[in-house]
């Protein structure tokens, strides 16, 4: 999913982040994402997570890290709460209050079409109102839409990462679907080299290296999909019935989650951007 303009939630379940959907409809929002724990009431007001360059949010001079602390009037709202204020039918102005380095600030931020920013960044909103690469087929969006996820236990680098962020990774998760015995790329991580090489969500992985992932593990998978150290990686996949061979060079894990302004706390990932003084909000037990 990409980062550009979903108010980000994070759920009382340890596992943890989620993020609103775009609708179907092309709304219009700020260019800025908020984070924050459903529920937890004013003692923990949303985050500014990213602002988009060339935006809205960022000609208002919005900057992340800083505190959201009311939208239009409305104090001490959550994320869902605050998502109809950041999200709208028409392009009508937002008025919101935050606190940063300097203090305490209003302004008031215009929108921009959400489609507008997607296709800057390469993606859509398709008919189920998920995110999809701008060239997806209609086709390959039914297929995808359709996919059922596992449980946890088969997933490749849940969270979008691996454990050990030392280890260098094509930048997305995967999942095993053993109803159909395929493993498909699920979540891709912006400036991930798979998705700068052209992969999709839904992709079905025939070969890594020259090597099946039939009936691997899921530590044997992600051993397949890493390395220790900078390498070249040849991924195979079929895409409804068409071949596609993808060859670009690992990341590091660490290197890619800084790009992404997030890190590790308690074993989730949240937001890097979070103040010290905040980091309660996002423990456990939230």
């Amino acid at each position: 999913m990409s980062k550009l303009i979903f108010l980000a939630l994070l759920c009382c379940l340890p596992s943890a982040f989620v993020s609103a959907q775009a609708s179907s409809t092309d709304e219009h929002v700020t260019g800025m994402t908020a984070v924050g724990t459903v529920g937890a009431g004013p003692s923990c007001p949303l985050i500014v997570w990213f602002v988009e360059p060339d935006t809205p949010a960022a000609q208002a001079g919005i900057q992340p890290g800083d505190l959201l602390l009311a939208v239009d009037g409305h104090r001490g709202i959550d994320a869902v709460q605050a998502h109809p204020f950041l999200h709208s039918k028409d392009s009508k102005p937002v008025t919101l209050e935050l606190e940063g380095e300097h203090g305490t600030y209003t302004v008031t931020v215009g929108r921009v079409k959400e489609s507008i920013l997607l296709k800057r960044d390469g993606w859509k909103v398709g008919p189920d109102g998920s995110v999809y690469a701008e060239d997806a087929t209609d086709a390959e969006m039914k297929r995808v839409a359709a996919i059922k996820e596992p449980p946890a236990s088969d997933r490749i680098f849940d969270h979008h990462y691996p454990k050990n962020t030392e280890l260098y990774y094509p930048g997305f998760e995967a999942l095993v679907l053993q109803d159909r015995h395929e493993i498909v790329v699920w979540a891709m991580e912006d400036g991930g080299p798979a998705r700068k090489a052209g992969m999709h969500y839904g992709d079905v992985i025939v070969s890594v290296d020259g090597v099946s992932p039939q009936r691997k593990s899921v530590a044997d998978l992600e051993a397949l999909l890493s390395s220790s150290g900078p390498k070249a990686m040849t991924v195979v996949i079929n895409r409804d019935d068409v071949t596609k061979t993808f060859k670009f060079d690992l990341i590091k894990a660490a290197d890619l989650m800084r790009q992404n302004k997030k890190r590790f706390y308690e074993g989730k990932i949240i937001p890097s951007v979070v103040p010290d003084a905040y980091l309660h909000c996002f423990e456990s037990k939230h």
